[in-house]
């Protein structure tokens, strides 16, 4: 059976584990690429949720390989500290369809 899992900091760890999911905290990019290499080379995960923080220092070594991946589907999740400005939910969500299926969409209201 295929699981989701999250690779996220310290501070988030224990609110993924609350909900039931398995969860690791990476002391940085290198520790979580490490640890996303261990469960490709397993194979029974099907998503991955990845602190952006994380993401963002991944090696483009990494960073290719996640973007030719079917399973497990490596999302980032954006992470940001209160006292950040935050991204819009919008801009994030359209990316992510974007990445997912090739197509850029836009929103209007």
């Amino acid at each position: 059976m295929r699981t989701c899992r999250v690779i996220t900091d310290a501070d988030a760890v224990v609110g993924f584990r609350l909900a039931g999911v398995e969860a690791v905290a990476a002391a940085g990019p290198v520790e979580a690429e490490r640890l996303l290499h261990a469960w490709l080379a397993e194979g029974s995960t099907a998503v991955v949720l990845v602190t952006q923080t994380l993401v963002d220092g991944f090696s483009e070594a990494m960073r290719r390989r996640i973007e030719k991946l079917s399973l497990p589907l490596v999302i980032p999740l954006p992470l940001v500290p209160a006292w950040q400005k935050e991204q819009p939910s919008q801009r994030y969500i359209l990316d992510l369809i974007r990445r997912a299926i090739g197509y850029q969409m836009k929103i209007t209201r």
